[in-house]
């Protein structure tokens, strides 16, 4: 079943599990959380989007189609990732833009045959 995901691991980690402390601002009382989800490698190691979101938003707990959903915003990454290695992009990757302009291309194409 791992296997029917990998375009979404040119992008994404395995799936793990990770511990969070956090702190709250009023008392100062931290806590840990243990969630289980998957790591978006482009803003794990973005340090712009790190320093404005934090590490927290770069970790993903939800299944595929979140993750697919996310992959649109590294669309470009994504679609050479998939070329380089002869994985077939999945078409809810594909942001809706793209898809749009991929029918109107379509569409011009059938009318001047």
């Amino acid at each position: 079943k791992k296997h029917q995901a990998d375009d979404i691991l040119t992008i994404f980690s395995d799936k793990c599990t990770v511990k969070f402390t956090q702190t709250d601002g009023t008392t100062g009382e931290g806590w840990v959380e243990t969630v289980r989800g998957q790591w978006c490698d482009i803003c794990k190691h973005n340090k712009e989007f790190l320093l404005r979101k934090g590490k927290r938003k770069a970790f993903h707990m939800g299944g595929n189609s979140s993750c697919q959903q996310h992959i649109w915003i590294h669309y470009s990454i994504y679609q050479a990732r998939c070329a380089e290695h002869g994985i077939k992009e999945n078409h809810y990757t594909v942001p809706h833009e793209v898809k749009n302009a991929r029918v109107e291309a379509k569409k011009i194409e059938h009318r001047g045959q």
